[in-house]
């Protein structure tokens, strides 16, 4: 069982990222290629008792400079809860979480030099002083990108929502489906400016569904402006999704702000 689900999540990242589709002459955004698979770390975060924010962003560009210098500088954002699926019984359990984003190579050195390089064991003891933070990888396919808009907005929304294949779909066939959302999304992306599908590759055993569909919003006005289409017939759109290929926990969405761009 786990060498097929091994096999499956090889043919998905084949199949979904070469059905991306961008707004641009280029597949750059950030120095990351958007027509391959890339790495995301998240970084999800609690602050120690007693640490302010102000306290940990200056560790942050501690942090930024010493990647800078090193050559292994990744895009940081950071998001913050907005609309949580958080209740009193299911609190949400951190402050913030912030992303690290990179190609696989350039962050397999950021990683041996942050372990393995006094001045990087410094920062990380620093890191763990001011923060309880649980470290997740995962794979990530952009099949949809407004390149300049996503290259200007600082402060923009992410909604996400987790899913998990129904029982004999395969990955081929979500992956199929994936790719005509994002070909109609060329027409009009209904306020979009970005979609990402993310897929954990380690330490993501708790995750909340095989994989996770990642919108990016520039403003609220955008995602309400989607809500609306929604209610008012748009949800035929996306009916056989739901029916046929994928259960899903329903959207949560966070604010983001980009920290740094390589």
């Amino acid at each position: 069982m786990k060498i097929m689900k091994s096999v499956g999540l090889c043919c998905l990242l084949g199949a979904t990222f070469t059905a991306f589709i961008a707004k641009a002459d280029d597949h750059m955004l950030d120095g990351i290629n958007l027509q391959a698979p890339f790495n995301i770390q998240a970084n999800m975060c609690k602050l120690n008792p007693g640490v302010s924010m102000e306290e940990y962003d200056s560790m942050m560009d501690e942090y930024v400079e010493w990647a800078v210098s090193e050559e292994v500088d990744p895009v940081a954002v950071r998001q913050m809860p907005l609309f949580t699926h958080g209740n009193i019984r299911r609190p949400w359990g951190y402050d913030f979480v912030d992303f690290l984003v990179s190609d696989y190579e350039r962050w397999g050195k950021s990683w041996d030099l942050w372990l393995g390089t006094k001045q990087g064991m410094a920062l990380n003891a620093k890191w763990q002083s001011l923060a309880v933070c649980h470290v997740k990888q995962a794979h990530a396919m952009m099949l949809y990108a407004d390149q300049k808009a996503m290259a200007s907005d600082d402060d923009r929304y992410v909604s996400w929502n987790w899913c998990t294949r129904k029982e004999g779909v395969t990955f081929e066939e979500v992956s199929a489906k994936h790719a005509e959302y994002a070909q109609d999304m060329q027409q009009d992306s209904g306020g979009i400016i970005g979609w990402l599908v993310l897929l954990p590759h380690t330490g993501g055993a708790d995750a909340a569904g095989d994989f996770a569909h990642v919108v990016v919003y520039p403003d609220m006005a955008s995602f309400m402006e989607r809500r609306a289409m929604l209610a008012n017939g748009g949800w035929k759109n996306s009916r056989d999704y739901f029916n046929l290929y994928a259960d899903c926990n329903g959207e949560m969405l966070n604010t983001e702000t980009v920290l740094h761009r390589p």
